[in-house]
């Protein structure tokens, strides 16, 4: 586990400060191509001359940033069906489960590429926000997340069953707290475990 920790934090470190250490991944020299690893590129060139760590860097710190995001929006997504599930009970917690059944039910891969395939002008995406660098980087993470957060539903209802019958938690509907105080405040605190432990397994699966 250290080791694996280590070769994380050096691989993060690498990324972090390629892009002040090697020159811009972008940056053309035609006379500069195929060149062997040296101090001024390590890794060497490509056949337009641009530095191949530098591209490496770049290509690892978007698909590390994707990954991040994914499990952020997977775990909010998750969390917020899961307390409703598991709180109010009932119909409620059967509807949200068949949903949540549902979406894991579903072929993974040919659901994302039927998402990706996806046209944002037709979804009223203005051009100029569907060309920008930030765009392209939200745009997998919601797409992924949209069928990630199924894990993290399961992990926080079944926290929040054995949670809500607690005399913390009769003691706040005693006095008249409303459901979603009761949620935030005194539930979500004690099924806090899943939401810390899921994230980072989703930012390993999903980079």
């Amino acid at each position: 586990m250290k080791a694996g920790a280590a070769i994380l934090l050096l691989l993060l470190a690498a990324i972090l400060a390629a892009p002040w250490l090697l020159p811009a991944p972008e940056a053309l020299d035609l006379a500069s191509r195929f060149e062997p690893p040296s101090l001024v590129h390590p890794l060497g060139t490509d056949d337009l001359g641009r530095d191949i760590g530098a591209r490496l860097a770049q290509g690892g710190l978007i698909s590390l940033s994707v990954a991040a995001i994914t499990a952020l929006l997977a775990a909010s997504i998750g969390t917020v069906i899961g307390l409703l599930a598991g709180y109010h009970g009932g119909k409620a917690d059967a509807l949200l489960m068949r949903l949540t059944d549902g979406v894991m039910s579903l072929p993974l891969l040919p659901l994302l590429i039927v998402l990706a395939a996806a046209d944002p002008a037709k979804l009223g995406v203005p051009p100029a926000m569907t060309e920008s660098e930030v765009f392209a980087v939200l745009r997998p993470a919601v797409i992924i997340a949209c069928v990630a957060w199924t894990g993290v539903a399961r992990l926080v209802r079944a926290a929040t069953l054995s949670v809500r019958t607690r005399d913390f938690v009769r003691a706040a509907e005693a006095m008249g707290a409303r459901p979603g105080r009761i949620m935030l405040r005194h539930i979500l605190p004690n099924v806090a475990s899943p939401m810390v432990v899921a994230p980072p397994c989703r930012w390993a699966t999903s980079s």
